[in-house]
């Protein structure tokens, strides 16, 4: 049974009003990871003001293996998301926190491990992906120092996921500003005051993330009171279900990276001032829509405890709150950048060709991202739902047939900022058919929750009508289900 000295853990989206919940969560979420995401726009324009085109560039192509690094720690926490806010919707404190300290470890473990994989690769990655000569010696002593940390990062994000499922919106925000804090902090003072540049950019955020994950464990720990010690047993038991998250939520993040990586080999071809307009557009995308992101992990908490609770109404309900939020911030966003991309071109110095591809972002890309963020919402729902290969299937077609052949063509039709306008049609296409497949997927799965649900009460009135042939002082001796004894013996 559970320690009677520790919190009752609360599941809070079950009541009160979906779409509050919703704009709260995601508003504060995305300032977090506006904060997070604002710091890497911050590293671009401090390096931007060295003068080399060839750093720019370093950055892009050093930041195509950080974005698949960093998504398999994104899918670690997606994962950590689900697995905790089903436990917490069920209302089993001892069982939410043996599934975060197992969910906690399992990130920390394969984070580390995806480092030791990919450090010694990462000379022959960057000359596929096109980079060479000072370039590539540039992108290389960034990645040297940042990849060893990676287990900080998918410790930390995981972390975020953890608070996010148990309704601590406020914690999660501070766990990533807390650590942007630290980075901006440190980024003048290494890339200028020490003269380390690229190398000052890269210790800059070592350290935010070994803040990133202190602070969240910190909150986790102390806040909320969720740790507890487990053994191997406890930490296998609840692994199963964490993999059937896990495994498919890394895969479907690893291939955005891998599709961008295709983009960037496009890109290439049309030189180093192309691929530095890439990457300055690649640093304000998340800046402009963190508030997508942030709604992509926190409608799963909002589902995971709906579904948890069976208030099954509530579901649905929130998909279509969240599709009207995304709408709504497109709207307000897209003229915004339309009239702004002289300013954000002067901003970064950036030559004509680099502005090339600002303009293409502020003028077309931008509106067709709003179906990029339906797309997040949906892989959300698909991993809460229980049917996380879903979420898989899309999110690879887009990187794939969504991007490649959309990215090929413009091209060939209209240069590098072609890549950039196809690459955002196919995403828009996915996020179309993604969203239609989600609602009718909740639809079965409410309906056979359901139906599951009645089977249950018939078994349990038709239990209770039974007579009872025990003494009434041997049924209370007995009385005690199999579930009753599991449940104590967690």
């Amino acid at each position: 049974m559970a320690d009677s000295r520790q919190k009752t853990v609360h599941s809070r989206f079950t009541s009160g009003s979906i779409f509050n919940h919703i704009v709260v969560m995601s508003v504060t979420g995305g300032i977090g990871l506006l904060a997070l995401f604002f710091v890497d726009l911050a590293d671009m324009y401090f390096l931007s003001l060295l003068g080399e085109t060839e750093l720019a560039a370093a950055i892009g192509y050093a930041g195509t293996i950080l974005f698949f690094t960093a998504s398999i720690s994104i899918g670690l926490s997606i994962a950590t998301g689900v697995v905790t806010a089903k436990a917490v919707g069920e209302g089993k404190d001892r069982r939410t926190r043996q599934v975060v300290m197992t969910a906690l470890f399992f990130s920390a473990i394969i984070a580390i491990a995806t480092s030791i994989v990919i450090f010694p690769l990462t000379p022959m990655i960057l000359e596929m992906l096109g980079a060479a000569g000072r370039t590539h010696s540039l992108a290389m002593d960034y990645l040297q120092i940042l990849l060893p940390t990676l287990g900080f990062l998918g410790l930390g994000m995981s972390t975020g996921g953890v608070l996010r499922a148990v309704g601590d919106a406020k914690g999660a925000m501070m766990v990533t500003l807390i650590g942007s804090a630290v980075n901006l902090v440190l980024d003048p003072i290494f890339i200028f005051g020490l003269d380390l540049h690229i190398q000052g950019a890269a210790l800059a955020s070592v350290s935010a993330r070994i803040t990133l994950a202190g602070v969240g464990l910190y909150l986790i720990f102390r806040k909320h009171d969720l740790g507890i010690r487990i053994n191997f047993r406890i930490f296998k038991r609840n692994l199963s279900p964490m993999l059937k998250v896990a495994m498919p939520a890394i895969f479907t993040n690893i291939a955005t990276p891998i599709g961008n990586a295709y983009v960037i080999t496009e890109i290439s071809m049309f030189g180093d001032a192309a691929i530095a307009g890439n990457t300055i557009v690649a640093r304000i995308t998340p800046v402009a829509f963190a508030l997508f992101f942030s709604l992509s992990g926190s409608i799963g908490p909002i589902i995971g405890q709906n579904l948890g609770a069976k208030e099954y109404d509530r579901v649905k309900e929130s998909i279509y709150a969240s599709l009207k939020f995304i709408i709504g911030y497109t709207v307000i966003l897209w003229p915004i950048f339309y009239l702004s991309q002289d300013m954000i071109i002067a901003l970064f110095g950036a030559s004509e060709d680099a502005g090339a591809m600002i303009r293409v972002f502020c003028n077309w890309v931008v509106p067709l991202t709003m179906f990029l963020g339906i797309l997040f919402l949906s892989n959300a729902a698909f991993n809460n739902l229980g049917h996380p290969l879903r979420a898989t299937f899309f999110n690879v077609g887009k990187a794939t047939i969504g991007t490649i052949p959309f990215a090929y063509y413009g091209s060939k039709l209209y240069g590098a900022e072609g890549v950039l306008i196809g690459q955002a049609i196919g995403a828009a296409i996915f996020g179309f058919v993604g969203v239609i497949f989600c609602l009718y997927t909740i639809d079965k799965v409410v309906a056979a929750r359901r139906n599951n649900d009645q089977r249950k009460a018939q078994m349990e009135t038709a239990d209770n009508d039974q007579p009872q042939l025990m003494p009434y002082s041997s049924a209370r001796t007995f009385n005690y289900s199999s579930k009753d004894i599991i449940e104590q013996s967690e």
